[in-house]
């Protein structure tokens, strides 16, 4: 799944959990600034994230992600770790 894809699909669970405007530019958006979310918002989207690509990111992520490239970034990178040790093993 390319890092688009990954977007993508974050975006559409934002959209859908956090009622946010379709034509609102969300890949650079600062998720706080620019989209309203606080803190509870962004640890829930976390979660969404996490339980949607059955991935798992390091505790207190949520202190450093502030745009949704970023979490789409850090999907990408975490399902390609899992993948990657799955090959090893």
């Amino acid at each position: 799944m390319s890092q688009s894809d990954i977007y993508n699909k974050i975006r559409w669970t934002l959209m859908a959990n956090f009622r946010l405007k379709e034509a609102t530019n969300h890949y650079k958006a600062n998720l706080s600034e620019d989209l309203g979310l606080d803190a509870w918002d962004i640890n829930q989207l976390i979660f969404l994230v996490e339980k949607q690509f059955n991935i798992q990111f390091e505790t207190g992520i949520e202190k450093s992600i502030v745009s949704l490239n970023q979490i789409a970034s850090l999907t990408y990178k975490a399902m390609h770790r899992q993948t990657g040790s799955m090959k090893v093993a």
